[in-house]
């Protein structure tokens, strides 16, 4: 196992309050980024910090941490996935709501949407807008930078480094992650103990 992904969510009253919820998001996923490390490499939390850039990097001892971390948030939910390959860039996302043909075009180029149409019923986890979406995100934060064009992750049909996907589908969740290799992964959920999960590979990570 080379990575662990945490995942929890907050109260629900907290919901209620948007500046309350966004602080605690923000507190939340450090608080995942720093267990998930300790987790990962068998040490204790005391030994770890994040540094105060955005986007946060794990500290060992005071020095960077030889760990790719990323942080998404989706509603109530935090996931944060900490790994011995970097980069790493995760986004999870609530796939409750509905999104149209419409929606899913704006997020492809041409050469996107023609190899998306070609693809067989069951090569995605699940509705194609949030695969899409998911992954593009997780590209942008691999990449330390947004997706606003494809020039900045790199066309998703062509990706010459490993992305996948995660679906929870009693969560109502769909995750995307990213590294410069195949990831060897477990959830932990809440106070869950800690779970192999089989990712499932998108089909335009070129396999070397």
């Amino acid at each position: 196992m080379n990575t662990l992904i945490l995942l929890d969510r907050l109260p629900d009253p907290l919901m209620q309050d948007g500046v309350a919820q966004r602080e605690a998001l923000k507190t939340l996923g450090r608080q995942l980024a720093l267990q998930a490390a300790s987790q990962l490499i068998s040490l204790p939390l005391r030994h770890f910090a994040l540094d105060s850039d955005k986007p946060h990097y794990l500290l060992l001892e005071g020095a960077p941490a030889p760990l790719g971390l990323s942080i998404s948030h989706s509603g109530p939910w935090v996931a944060a996935a900490v790994s011995a390959c970097r980069p790493l860039g995760l986004d999870i996302e609530q796939t409750t709501r509905s999104r149209n043909a419409d929606d899913l075009a704006e997020l492809l180029s041409a050469d996107e949407a023609a190899w998306l149409a070609a693809q067989p019923e069951d090569s995605l986890p699940g509705d194609p807008f949030w695969c899409i979406w998911t992954l593009k995100e997780a590209l942008g934060k691999y990449c330390g930078r947004r997706w606003e064009t494809p020039q900045q992750t790199g066309s998703i049909h062509q990706l010459d480094h490993y992305a996948a996907h995660l679906a929870l589908p009693d969560s109502g969740l769909i995750l995307a992650i990213t590294a410069p290799a195949a990831l060897d992964c477990q959830l932990q959920c809440g106070q869950q103990k800690a779970a192999r999960v089989k990712l499932q590979p998108w089909p335009g990570y070129l396999r070397r």
